[in-house]
């Protein structure tokens, strides 16, 4: 009925498609912080530079840039400073 070939190949397909699946969550999750920091920041600055209570809406999350020496170590404050200098532009 079942030989153990089959066996064995049935638990490999499984390993690679749980693999595969958990890899988007990995990339995602850190986008997910420099996204909410760019969105945060965007709306600082275009109210700060507007001088608006209203709070806009936050164009898409950009591709994270690479960090320099200068830039913070998180992905938040990261993405909340890009935000906050596209925001002051915008605003």
């Amino acid at each position: 009925m079942y030989t153990l070939d089959n066996i064995r190949r049935f638990l490999r397909q499984i390993f690679i498609l749980l693999l595969l699946a958990s890899l988007p969550i990995a990339v995602f999750a850190d986008r997910n912080e420099f996204c909410d920091g760019f969105e945060g920041g965007y709306i600082t600055g275009y109210k700060q530079s507007s001088g608006s209570s209203f709070d806009p809406f936050a164009p898409f999350c950009p591709f994270q840039p690479f960090k320099g020496f200068n830039d913070p170590e998180s992905d938040f404050e990261h993405g909340y400073i890009i935000g906050y200098e596209k925001g002051l532009i915008d605003g």
